[in-house]
């Protein structure tokens, strides 16, 4: 596609959220009462979906452009980062992000919605793999918590500073994924408590524990190297990370 057809997309598809419309996928403006710099523009309970068939090629560069959007995004957070930032890294031009995005608010949604889609789905799958008992089925979801956080470390770092914010972008990820992720989490620990495994303590305080000691040792991971002398994303220590969240977790941890 030539340069001014891509932009003349662009404009098109950008239209009906200038004007205030409902678009023809149906979503529709989020605004807050406050002064947000750059809400979000999706419907709070329906990510962003592409209705448009693509070419392999176009699905290679939105892989790419998401990607570098994670690196981006992670590393600057949201108001740090351009659009234009995010095509340098991924090494397209800026038409080109723009064209399978429209704006970077959509891009956000887009790159946590594939990142969390994946973990979501991944963890899952091995939830339904693990043993038929509470604390094994928590045992897997702390293992592969941290798993995710070594290969991704920067969903961590992303959702850390958004959470000191009170955004749209904030409000869409609790009501997509979070919400559902901690009752989930929260009634294993429960469970685990009442089976007599799980150490006594508020659910939801026991939850925040394990997220922050399985999640930020991998944001903060040049630090704990200077301090520690260690490689937090080596298999050896990452093996030690969960035996201590083991310990802390479960009373009688092996």
């Amino acid at each position: 596609m030539a340069r001014d057809e891509a932009q003349s997309v662009i404009d098109d598809v950008d239209a009906p959220a200038r004007a205030g419309r409902r678009t023809s996928g149906g979503r529709t403006a989020v605004r807050l009462d406050g002064a947000e710099a750059h809400p979000v523009t999706v419907d709070q309970k329906a990510p962003a979906k592409r209705r448009v068939r693509v070419s392999r090629r176009g699905d290679d560069v939105r892989e790419r452009v998401l990607k570098a959007a994670l690196e981006c995004f992670g590393a600057f957070g949201f108001e740090g980062t351009s659009t234009r930032a995010v095509a340098e890294q991924a090494d397209v031009t800026h038409t080109l992000v723009l064209y399978h995005f429209r704006s970077k608010e959509q891009l956000w949604i887009a790159t946590i919605d594939n990142a969390l889609g994946r973990y979501s789905a991944e963890m899952e799958e091995h939830l339904a793999g693990a043993d038929d008992t509470t604390a094994g089925a928590l045992r897997t979801f702390i293992e592969q918590f941290i798993r995710m956080s070594a290969r991704q470390p920067q969903i961590h770092r992303i959702l850390t500073m958004e959470s000191n914010q009170d955004t749209t972008r904030l409000n869409w990820v609790i009501e997509n994924y979070l919400r559902r992720h901690f009752a989930k989490v929260r009634e294993l620990i429960r469970a685990g408590q009442e089976q007599g495994l799980v150490r006594q303590c508020d659910p939801a305080r026991l939850y925040y524990m394990i997220i922050g000691a399985g999640g930020t040792p991998f944001t903060v991971s040049t630090e704990y190297r200077a301090l520690t002398g260690r490689d937090v994303f080596s298999e050896t220590e990452i093996l030690r990370n969960i035996a201590f969240l083991y310990e802390l977790v479960f009373i009688d941890a092996p």
